[in-house]
């Protein structure tokens, strides 16, 4: 196993049980100690949980992985205004990206319901779905491998087809994101993916309601001055949106 691997496995196992000692991961993943103080040592140092004298607890702060369900009944008003002040960003007859998550699930449901002939490119079942009876969009799917709790594809073929394709503008979505690490995800196959998404298109738009902020996860995507817009809403400190700009990243509130 991977220490990248291992490492997303702990954090996983210490979410689901608040807290973990040495001695369960050495029994779990059949590694010394020595290995286990060390991976948890670098977790607590990038502010993933917290260690104690003998493993280690679950951070609050720290935000992992929901599923569609659970992600799609929170903060709706909030992923409505920022999806509609998205839209707005895109012209007739442009090609987009949409990556998998309810916020850019919320931008389908307006282009849907709109006017402007798009292609639009998708990983995410639920946003294809959304799209299928639009006569003014074509879809592409681009397949892979299925994570079904988030219903995205992804997996090396996902990538290379990302990988080949040049996109007037993608509208990102992201599990945390934080002024010390940028924008990170629980998820490895996800996080390649979304950094060639990033490498497709022309223009590229970050979509993060303010809950997001000032949380941490495994894997780094990119940062704040790789995106041309990040488009936030009014509950995001106004203090910490300051220091998000301070590091290049353009914050528009919807």
């Amino acid at each position: 196993m991977f220490i990248e691997e291992r490492k997303e496995k702990i954090l996983n196992f210490v979410e689901r049980n608040t807290s973990v000692t040495v001695r369960e991961l050495c029994d779990i993943f059949q590694v010394s100690e020595v290995t286990i103080r060390k991976d948890l040592k670098e977790l607590g140092n990038e502010g993933l949980l917290i260690r104690t004298h003998g493993g280690a607890v679950k951070l609050k702060e720290t935000a992992f992985e929901q599923n569609q369900t659970d992600k799609g009944k929170e903060r709706i008003q909030e992923k409505h205004r920022i999806a509609k002040l998205a839209y707005q960003e895109i012209h007739d007859s442009e090609t987009i990206i949409l990556d998998a998550g309810t916020t850019t699930q919320e931008l389908a449901k307006i282009i849907k319901k709109g006017e402007k002939k798009l292609t639009v490119i998708t990983n995410a079942l639920n946003i294809a779905n959304e799209l299928l009876e639009s006569s003014n969009v074509e879809v592409i799917v681009a397949g892979g491998y299925l994570r079904k709790n988030i219903l995205s594809c992804v997996g090396a073929f996902t990538e290379d087809i990302f990988g080949n394709l040049i996109a007037d503008r993608v509208f990102l979505g992201i599990n945390n994101i934080s002024v010390e690490y940028g924008l990170t995800t629980p998820n490895m196959q996800e996080c390649k993916v979304k950094q060639t998404m990033l490498q497709a298109a022309r223009k590229k738009y970050l979509l993060v309601d303010s809950s997001k902020f000032k949380t941490n996860s495994l894997y780094r995507i990119c940062w704040f001055k790789d995106f041309n817009m990040i488009i936030t809403d009014d509950g995001i400190d106004k203090s910490y949106a300051a220091r998000i700009y301070e590091k290049g990243g353009n914050i528009t509130i919807s």
